[in-house]
């Protein structure tokens, strides 16, 4: 069954989402098909992945919305016939640590797949993963091979590993002491200082708290 493998976030090559496809596919034999949303016409390109088996999204979460680029791809999308057996499955990642974060798009995520006649493969939710493209190689060595032993595990059995994804899903939600961790973080603005790092690089940093669609009083 030929495997379509679609990379849903707008930086393109240079994401997370990325790192996540090269290591998924790493374990492979037959490494799938991999296309950029990003790059390409979402017509276009709907109407070229409407003839593979089985479709997989890899893409970001920001906060708790998908990419736009993501999004308007999707409403390109036309069902499969029933008879087809399509199937389709997501790979996503976010900056949130608790996946429960991310139930809401995975609701989404199994209703599209309903709705476009296809299989629902699952969705692998990784948080925490905002800073894979920077962190050093002892801290995602564990994250590295289990991408790796899903891609295996897939194009054995065209499914998802379910232990896998169980595992990625941890923590699902902060309590007890790194709960109090993270609090106490957040009071002395710890949490802030990656974010403020992005929004110094891209000269923003001032504009933070802007409200660019706020009407005006008149």
């Amino acid at each position: 069954m030929n495997t379509i493998i679609l990379n849903g976030s707008p930086k393109g090559q240079k994401g997370n989402s990325e790192i996540f496809i090269r290591h998924f596919i790493s374990g492979m034999k037959s490494p799938s098909e991999v296309k950029y949303i990003s790059k390409e016409d979402p017509r276009t390109l709907a109407e070229y992945v409407k003839d593979f088996d089985t479709i997989i999204f890899v893409l970001p979460l920001y906060i708790h919305s998908m990419p736009g680029v993501t999004m308007r791809f999707i409403e390109c999308l036309q069902p499969a016939e029933i008879s087809e057996n399509k199937s389709i499955g997501f790979i996503l990642q976010g900056g949130f640590p608790e996946s429960n974060q991310y139930k809401y798009v995975e609701q989404y995520f199994g209703a599209l797949s309903e709705e476009l006649n296809r299989t629902y493969l699952g969705t692998v939710i990784k948080g925490n993963s905002a800073g894979t493209y920077m962190m050093p190689s002892f801290m995602t060595k564990k994250l590295f091979k289990s991408l790796k032993r899903l891609g295996e595990i897939y194009e054995k059995t065209h499914a998802f590993d379910s232990a896998i994804i169980e595992e990625f899903k941890k923590p699902y939600e902060l309590k007890g002491f790194t709960l109090a961790k993270m609090n106490f973080a957040t009071k002395l603005g710890l949490n802030k200082v990656f974010w403020d790092k992005f929004l110094k690089e891209n000269g923003v940093l001032d504009k933070c708290l802007d409200r660019p669609f706020l009407e005006k009083k008149m």
